[in-house]
């Protein structure tokens, strides 16, 4: 990737503002992110609080973009948005409203009418505080990503993100429109709804944290992958593992072995065949996550296909 004519290896952390909801904390983080050796971030908004009703849309307070962008600034670090309106991270409805789901009929995260109407105002909103932020106006934000990890070869799919990519272009957007496939599935390169850049997550240590030094094998195709699917762009992670969820509840198994699962004896071998898969573009999921307040945590699962 070349930012500002120079040529950059984005090596990115995974924040989200929303689960430590104290602006003023976030300079923090980004310092820290920046002392640690990394140049990006990589953000998750999330729908069910900004736009949590409809015709409401609210930037106030955490929900703010803003004093992120303005921290990334003073910071010296880069910025992906990940509006979604689908964003999974471990949040109820994977971050869709609640009232979207008790008031629109069709499908979710297709080209269905009502479901467009329905994300409409909260993407126009992320747009309208994002474009003076990105980085031909000066600002930190050099991509933006469309819906989390979906697939392409269902109905209506492609189509709902061609009605994405025309939201943003007609609004002001101009950096690169991005996408994370969960797998090697080779969605959205070509073909209907494809973006400017394509990128693969990966999680290949899993996160069973109850049997820490048990290792799953290491991946060993990802250049193979990249070369035979679009190698015309530069091999891109939007989540490369880096931590594991702990399970609820008297038998979890806590902090320590999720730490061990994929601390430095993983990162010296897994991070170091992604850095040989010539991959130029990675994030690492999570570097802070924070605290699922209230009604955040993840109750009601919601996976359309």
């Amino acid at each position: 990737m070349i930012i500002k004519g120079q040529r950059v290896f984005l090596h990115s952390g995974e924040f989200h503002t929303w689960r430590l909801p104290v602006p003023s904390l976030w300079p923090d983080i980004l310092e820290k992110a920046k002392a640690a050796g990394l140049n990006a971030v990589s953000i998750y908004t999330h729908m069910g609080l900004i736009n949590p009703s409809r015709g409401v849309v609210d930037f106030d307070g955490f929900r703010a973009l803003k004093p992120l962008y303005e921290a990334a600034m003073a910071a010296g670090i880069w910025v992906v948005v990940r509006p979604g309106s689908y964003i999974n991270a471990e949040t109820t409805a994977g971050g869709i409203a609640h009232w979207v789901t008790a008031e629109v009929a069709g499908r979710l995260r297709t080209n269905d009418s009502d479901w467009t109407e329905a994300w409409r105002d909260y993407i126009l909103g992320i747009i309208e505080e994002t474009v003076p932020y990105q980085i031909n106006a000066g600002g930190p934000v050099i991509a933006i990503q469309l819906d989390n990890e979906y697939t392409q070869d269902y109905p209506g799919h492609g189509e709902y993100y061609e009605e994405l990519k025309k939201v943003f272009h007609d609004s002001g957007i101009v950096v690169p429109l991005t996408y994370n496939d969960p797998n090697q599935g080779g969605n959205f390169i070509n073909g209907t709804g494809a973006v400017d850049l394509y990128g693969m997550d990966s999680y290949p240590q899993r996160f069973d944290c109850s049997h820490p030094s048990a290792w799953r094998p290491v991946v060993t195709n990802y250049h193979e992958y990249h070369e035979r699917v679009n190698p015309s762009q530069p091999w891109y992670i939007p989540e490369f593992q880096a931590g594991s969820y702990d399970a609820w509840g008297p038998g979890a198994p806590g902090y320590a072995p999720c730490a061990e699962l994929t601390g430095p004896a993983f990162q010296s071998v897994f991070n170091l065949q992604l850095w040989a898969s010539n991959a130029k573009l990675i994030n690492y999921y999570m570097l802070y996550g924070g605290t699922s307040w209230g009604g955040l945590p993840l109750l009601t699962g919601l996976y359309v296909v």
